[in-house]
């Protein structure tokens, strides 16, 4: 064994016992992800309060400001509406109207290869 074989293995054993473990850089690299996802939900968090206050905001002042006149309109747009009798008429038509809308889509998905 040469001198620098024992210089080496002499200042291994006077090294500390602290080493880090072999998946020091995987776990490291874990955590600043878990911290960059909570920092990204903590802003989309405050971007949706911030969102929500300035709707309820701008909902309040519009009332605030045209809340009568708003209130006027609907009531003549109220009479204006036919009676429960007409509109029960129409409840089938709308009804077949909307599951119709949803089988043509389910169609167009099914033979979307046929169409092109």
């Amino acid at each position: 064994m040469t001198e620098k074989d024992k210089g080496i293995r002499k200042a291994l054993r006077q090294q500390s016992v602290h080493r880090l473990p072999s998946n020091f850089t995987y776990r490291m690299m874990q955590q600043i992800e878990e911290q960059v996802r909570q920092k990204k939900q903590r802003m989309e968090h405050r971007l949706r309060f911030t969102l929500i206050c300035t709707v309820m905001l701008g909902i309040g002042v519009l009332l605030w400001f045209y809340g009568k006149a708003m209130r006027d309109v609907l009531q003549q747009t109220a009479l204006l509406l036919p009676d429960k009798n007409t509109i029960g008429l129409y409840l089938p038509i709308v009804g077949a109207l909307i599951l119709l809308f949803f089988f043509n889509r389910w169609l167009r998905k099914k033979y979307a290869h046929l169409l092109q």
